[in-house]
């Protein structure tokens, strides 16, 4: 059933790893139609035959990131920083993870000793397939996360909520295999003071 013909947005059939599940809102606006999923077929569906997630499985190229100078989101971004840098939140976060997964041993997030959180004003990105197939060039994102430079960027927002949900959210991605589908959790240990409460609050 792997790469079976399934018909897209535009009522058009193309292989299923052609097409993909829209299940980003955000980006839907900016992705051509030919490249959607019929809003009548089932995800579950077009997932066994082959289709991609556009919220898993999309690759992210920045062409443009701004660090932003809005003093309170970079305020905000430096409180959450000092957060994941700490053996506290690491510590939490294994917690979550191996109460929602099951695991029988711990999984290493020691790189986020040494993460970063920058708020910028501008994040332009290129989506691209694995295979490397451009679906969309230069589209407005929210979040973006440079895996070689470990720094998280958030675009700038005057709500320190809205900020929370995007680095809640690239976290989640970045945690592959072991990502959450309850992400309130996460949000609350990475909104933690890190010598304060961030025990209490996980349990």
């Amino acid at each position: 059933m792997k790469n079976i013909p399934i018909l897209n947005a535009n009522n058009q059939l193309f292989p299923a790893n052609k097409i993909l599940i829209p299940d980003a809102h955000w980006w839907r606006d900016y992705i051509d139609s030919t490249w959607l999923l019929h809003p009548q077929l089932s995800p579950k569906l077009a997932k066994l035959a082959g289709s991609l997630s556009l919220f898993k499985d999309i690759i992210e190229i920045p062409q443009n990131v701004k660090s932003a100078e809005n003093n309170q989101s970079n305020e905000w971004c430096k409180k959450w920083q000092n957060t994941l840098n700490s053996p506290e939140f690491i510590h939490g976060l294994q917690r979550l993870i191996f109460h929602y997964h099951d695991l029988e041993s711990e999984v290493d997030f020691n790189w986020l000793k040494t993460a970063k959180v920058i708020s910028a004003n501008e994040i332009n990105v290129d989506l691209i397939l694995p295979d490397k197939t451009l679906v969309a060039s230069s589209i407005p994102g929210v979040y973006y996360f440079d895996a070689d430079q470990r720094i998280f960027y958030l675009i700038s927002s005057a709500s320190r909520y809205i900020m929370l949900c995007y680095l809640t959210e690239i976290i989640n991605i970045q945690l592959g295999n072991f990502s959450l589908d309850h992400l309130l959790p996460l949000a609350s240990i990475i909104d933690a003071e890190a010598e304060n409460g961030l025990e209490m609050r996980i349990d």
